[in-house]
């Protein structure tokens, strides 16, 4: 959703500098879903590894790995948690000026990227 919204920004910047709402709730609901799908995986005891080339072919040439256990998936809705909340506090308290959709994207940037630590790393 990150890549997204920084396409259209950099496509299109004028429009999406002026939907500032939409687009800070759109990275409060990427993060959240996140969040939940964590939440069903971990309610449902779903735990081992997921090899990325498994599924798509672009990482093919990639060893990468994903790790599924109950400490990972904690951390997941932990850190998915604390953006939104971020995310959403930013959305009431800061105003909106330029560069304000840029903040909202590097947000919802950072918590992909420390989604995706969470995920690499093994934990055990």
């Amino acid at each position: 959703m990150t890549l997204f919204i920084f396409l259209l920004l950099r496509s299109f910047n004028k429009t999406i500098n002026r939907l500032t709402k939409p687009i800070s709730y759109l990275a409060i609901i990427s993060v959240l879903f996140t969040s939940v799908l964590s939440l069903l995986l971990l309610l449902r005891h779903s735990e081992g590894e997921i090899a990325l080339s498994n599924y798509l072919s672009f990482f093919e040439s990639y060893d990468l790995i994903f790790h599924l256990n109950q400490l990972t998936e904690k951390l997941i809705i932990a850190v998915g948690l604390i953006f939104s909340s971020i995310i959403l506090f930013s959305v009431f308290k800061l105003p909106r000026r330029n560069g304000y959709v840029m903040y909202i994207v590097n947000l919802n940037f950072l918590a992909s990227l420390f989604i995706t630590a969470l995920l690499v790393f093994d934990f055990h």
